[in-house]
């Protein structure tokens, strides 16, 4: 649906609020909350001489039940009461329809 638009932004570095900003503009619709929820992805067998963490962001569509899901890092140690506001690397975009 969006994959063209999606894989622009894969690989690039922005925060979340910027993110959400540019899913409106491609779906034309707005997102239910724009910062998205947040949740550490944790390895089943971590390696502990990565520098960066991994998190997924669930971006909510407003006008259906529709789901944007994007799989970005950050250095670790982060302060995760700033995660949404500081500059992550987004590594994968999903569309997820609930049609």
């Amino acid at each position: 649906m969006h994959e063209k638009s999606f894989e622009k932004l894969e690989g690039r570095e922005m925060n979340l609020v910027e993110l959400g900003r540019e899913f409106e503009n491609i779906t034309g619709y707005t997102m239910i909350d724009s910062t998205s929820e947040v949740n550490r992805s944790i390895a089943l067998k971590p390696n502990f001489e990565h520098d960066w963490e991994t998190y997924v962001a669930t971006y909510r569509l407003n006008h259906k039940r529709d789901l944007i899901d994007v799989v970005f890092t950050t250095k670790k140690g982060q302060n995760l009461n700033r995660i949404k506001e500081i500059p992550v690397k987004v590594q994968l975009i999903s569309y997820i329809s609930r049609a």
